[in-house]
């Protein structure tokens, strides 16, 4: 599916009473942690009492609710062939978080037609601007002409990447091509995976000399992830929240100017990060 920069408008309205904050979470490449990201991202800010909407935005390989453990009884291909309303694909994860499944591996959704996907937009903008403050898209990984859209349509595009070589270089080589293409400037660097945060900011500075060098686009490092082992059992559990990786998500959240504080580590926290520079 393309959906043309020219025809893609998410950002809210100017002095919209809604004033809904757009964030898009996207990566050069897969298996970098994209969709768990988005998922805790949604939890820690609807945790504040925010309303949130996360959108899957990956078009015929949907799988926020797998990594949820919830089975949408609709999605969007039950909306395009009329089959229900907005409000009847949207799943209610908590009382201020929601989310709306694309669906997985439907063809055709993959090749709609212009006009239905600017009624898709037109009808998601109503929609997340009528209930919500803030709405994340969990975008396809890669260059396509759709994650481009949105990467550069949102308030705040996060890359996503991990200290791989192959990650590193696929991150950079996205945010080229969607300052090239867009012309977006300004980006939003996560680095997940890592033993610290020393680790988490030389990927950030290796990409920011590439970045200042070759392209006009801003790059602002938000944070580090630290890798845990015992994520991938949670994952296969559907219980994709671990209390260190929320952790460095609310750090991540209150430098994204959304009202988020960071949380205080504890004392034992507070020792093996002194201990074993974590």
């Amino acid at each position: 599916m393309s959906l043309d920069q020219q025809v893609v408008h998410l950002k809210h309205r100017e002095g919209s009473e809604g004033g809904t904050r757009y964030i898009a979470v996207a990566s050069g490449k897969g298996g970098v942690g994209k969709t768990l990201l988005s998922v805790n991202l949604g939890k820690c800010i609807s945790d504040t009492g925010k309303k949130v909407l996360i959108v899957d935005a990956d078009l015929g390989l949907s799988n926020v609710h797998l990594m949820l453990g919830i089975t949408p009884r609709r999605n969007l291909t039950h909306f395009f062939f009329g089959e229900a309303t907005f409000e009847d694909i949207l799943v209610r994860v908590s009382e201020n978080l929601h989310f709306i499944s694309s669906g997985s591996g439907i063809l055709e959704l993959a090749k709609l037609p212009k006009d239905q996907v600017l009624s898709l937009i037109r009808r998601l903008q109503e929609l997340a601007e009528g209930g919500y403050e803030v709405v994340i898209f969990d975008t396809p990984p890669g260059i396509h002409e759709d994650t481009i859209a949105v990467v550069s349509a949102v308030d705040r595009p996060i890359i996503l990447t991990t200290p791989e070589p192959t990650a590193v270089a696929d991150a950079y080589a996205l945010i080229k091509v969607v300052n090239r293409e867009a012309g977006t400037e300004s980006f939003s660097l996560v680095v997940n995976k890592v033993e610290g945060e020393v680790e988490g900011r030389k990927v950030y500075e290796s990409i920011r000399l590439l970045t200042d060098r070759f392209t006009r686009a801003k790059v602002e490092f938000l944070g580090s992830i630290r890798y845990r082992k015992n994520l991938i059992r949670r994952i296969i559990d559907q219980d994709p929240y671990d209390r260190v990786f929320t952790s460095d998500v609310y750090n991540i959240l209150s430098k994204m100017d959304l009202g988020v504080s960071p949380k205080r580590r504890s004392f034992w926290d507070t020792l093996i990060g002194r201990l074993f520079g974590r």
